[in-house]
């Protein structure tokens, strides 16, 4: 009997984690530490801990986490590298979680857009309505969204080979729609413990400029996060993925942003904005 096939968003996510090289675990040496910044503040020694979106983990401090955290879930709908990653941690109490943090509601998205005619017969409320409850085992004193808002979507989208239009349209209809569903499950995941969103909020790239520079922004993040977060928003920014709107919709007040550069590959590099929420118990 062949292989199942699999579903569109874990086959478009499973086929970027396998195109991970070792070169660039050195290259995101200082993304890795100015992570570390932030959860070193929110992780207390013996913390319950998930990480949503761990993959290869290559942008994550994974060794100073599993050394401070009691128990470490890596969450992620890729069975193949987070099995691979709670490994190479070599500490027992990191555990590999296979979940769709979507609850399928990405695939039936992605399915409708593709399919139908009319991709608007179909009923987001229903598309999402399964997306709902915590993430993982539940209970975490932190969670971390690790730079998977903006994958939830777009890499299965741009896999089906949909006009630029087409896709762009379905992330403007669907695509906060899905992320507000998500954050809220991040959020009930920690019942009055902290939510830590990591998100690539814009990037630059030979064709995709823009309108101010990438160290402009983090300039003006040592005296006025919230001027430089105004400012990141006059780019190209993702559609329909906002975190910090998500946040708020959830009940959690979002922290003062905090702005580091993740150079992502040769040539390209993106501005991470990493938020701090804490969930209502």
């Amino acid at each position: 009997m062949p292989p199942v096939p699999d579903a569109p968003v874990r086959a478009a996510n499973s086929a970027r984690n396998a195109q991970a090289s070792r070169a660039r675990f050195a290259r995101w040496r200082p993304a890795r530490a100015a992570t570390w910044t932030v959860l070193d503040a929110v992780v207390a020694q013996g913390a319950r801990v998930a990480v949503v979106g761990a993959g290869n983990g290559h942008d994550l401090p994974l060794g100073r986490l599993a050394r401070r955290s009691g128990a470490l879930d890596l969450v992620d709908v890729d069975p193949r590298v987070v099995h691979r990653t709670a490994r190479a941690t070599r500490h027992r109490h990191v555990r590999p979680v296979v979940e769709d943090v979507t609850a399928g509601a990405a695939d039936a998205i992605v399915s409708a857009v593709t399919t139908a005619t009319d991709a608007a017969a179909a009923d987001p409320v229903t598309l999402v309505r399964s997306v709902r409850g915590p993430v993982g085992a539940g209970g975490y004193d932190v969670v971390v969204a690790d730079l998977f808002l903006t994958q939830l979507l777009y890499p299965a989208l741009r896999d089906a080979g949909l006009p630029g239009r087409t896709a762009g349209a379905a992330l403007d209809r669907y695509g906060q729609l899905l992320t507000d569903a998500v954050v809220a499950r991040l959020v009930a995941s920690a019942p009055g413990g902290t939510v830590v969103v990591l998100h690539d909020l814009v990037g630059w790239w030979a064709g995709h400029e823009q309108p101010f520079a990438l160290d402009d922004v983090l300039q003006l993040a040592t005296t006025d996060p919230d001027a430089a977060l105004a400012l990141a928003a006059t780019g190209t920014t993702p559609s329909g993925c906002d975190p910090r709107t998500a946040l708020e919709r959830a009940g959690v007040h979002p922290g003062p942003p905090t702005f580091w550069r993740w150079p992502f590959a040769p040539g390209a590099d993106y501005l991470v904005c990493a938020t701090v929420g804490r969930a209502a118990g």
